[in-house]
């Protein structure tokens, strides 16, 4: 008898043990995003100034974000008000919550911005991350919305990302993503036009022509929920 108490003691008291890591760790987040907003703010402070310490301080954000991300999975439900209202990093979520999205931008290129990107979503009650490596000649692009949508009773998450590649060269896309075996599947085609089916569409344009529109960030790629139909703008030959 002895010994089934000992090991009920033992077993209550690794699972309190578990529980204040588990806590403490969420209740860490405000503080880690608080250090986020020093490191960002400290990194736009030399923006046109010094691109040593933009890249020093870029790099640093990146990966205390990365690193809090993918260790933290309490992380797909935080808000990150603090680093959102101040426009330091755009934060998508899909309506289920099963998907994110967080994307900034770096800092280190001129007229053409750099972005980065970290994917976040959960199945079978596990958190999964994927964060994608930019080449030289990939600038990325920021997300701005996400539509979730039911295909067959499964989720679908199309998400819409923006690039920057000067002061008039812009583009828009759609993509659609899914998980399956736990994995985040980005080559379903789901999108169908007369000719073919797409799981990707893009439109390139010149930001001046529609610099008019209010929105911010612009909205020239829509989905109507109920007539299930994606609406892509006409581009004409000079953008």
């Amino acid at each position: 008898m002895t010994i089934i108490y000992r090991s009920v003691a033992l077993l209550l008291a690794l699972t309190c043990i578990n529980c204040k890591s588990a806590f403490s760790q969420t209740k860490d987040i405000p503080f880690q995003e608080n250090e986020l907003v020093n490191l960002y703010a400290k990194l736009v402070s030399f923006v046109k100034a010094d691109y040593d310490s933009i890249a020093l301080y870029s790099g640093k954000f990146e990966t205390a974000f990365t690193q809090l991300i993918q260790n933290d999975p309490a992380t797909l439900n935080y808000p990150f008000k603090r680093l959102v209202d101040n426009n330091f990093c755009s934060l998508k979520s899909a309506s289920d919550g099963n998907f994110r999205v967080y994307s900034w931008d770096t800092w280190t290129g001129g007229s053409m911005h750099f972005f980065k990107t970290i994917y976040q979503w959960k199945s079978n009650g596990k958190v999964f991350t994927k964060i994608p490596k930019n080449t030289n000649l990939d600038a990325g692009s920021f997300c701005s919305k996400i539509f979730t949508v039911n295909i067959d009773n499964k989720p679908y998450y199309f998400a819409i990302t923006n690039g920057i590649f000067s002061t008039k060269d812009a583009m828009e896309s759609i993509s659609a993503y899914c998980i399956m075996d736990n994995k985040l599947v980005d080559t379903v085609k789901v999108f169908k036009t007369k000719t073919k089916k797409l799981h990707s569409i893009t439109v390139a344009f010149d930001y001046l022509s529609v610099i008019d529109r209010k929105e911010r960030p612009l909205e020239l790629i829509s989905y109507d929920d109920k007539l299930k139909i994606i609406y892509i703008p006409v581009v004409g030959a000079q953008g």
